[in-house]
């Protein structure tokens, strides 16, 4: 199951890329639940230098904080794991870099629930050309397939959306 996944996220990849280098579009990632997969899965194929731009793991808050400039009242209103928090992501992300196409990305993929959400609750934040998309999903299985599943939905949403 998670080695059919992965082949399905090297599928997508590979479409990123050659769609984006047709465009000249730049992507970047701002991860937490996926600790880099976003990036290590673009990455792994061919060609990636022509449209990846950064990615940064900000795994702890400090980081968010620190590294996007997400605000701390932000995260004591609302939770590292919500809307609002992959929002700030972005705009840091935003800040940080010329890309086109920018993804945020934090969540629960366990085995614990945490601040009172669920394992496998997941807000996703997508920036494409200025244009805003924000997700939130349920993802079900162990950790790992958790993280395969948030990196497949956004590739497929940029996909959908470019």
């Amino acid at each position: 199951m998670k080695e059919e996944k992965k082949k399905e996220i090297s599928g997508l990849a590979k479409q990123i890329i050659e769609k984006l280098s047709i465009k000249n579009y730049k992507i970047s990632f701002a991860e937490s639940v996926t600790g880099g997969l976003l990036a290590s899965s673009l990455t792994k194929e061919k060609n990636a230098s022509k449209i990846f731009e950064i990615g940064y793991v900000v795994y702890s808050n400090e980081a968010k904080e620190s590294v996007l400039g997400v605000k701390k009242d932000v995260i004591n209103s609302f939770s590292v794991y919500s809307k609002e928090t992959v929002l700030e992501m972005l705009k840091g992300l935003k800040r940080l870099t010329t890309a086109e196409i920018l993804v945020s990305v934090s969540g629960i993929a366990g085995p614990d629930s945490l601040a009172g959400k669920e394992v496998g609750e997941t807000f996703i934040g997508i920036s494409i050309k200025d244009k805003v998309f924000d997700f939130h999903k349920y993802f079900l299985g162990d950790r790992e397939t958790i993280q395969l599943e948030i990196v497949k939905f956004c590739f497929e949403q940029i996909l959908l959306n470019i």
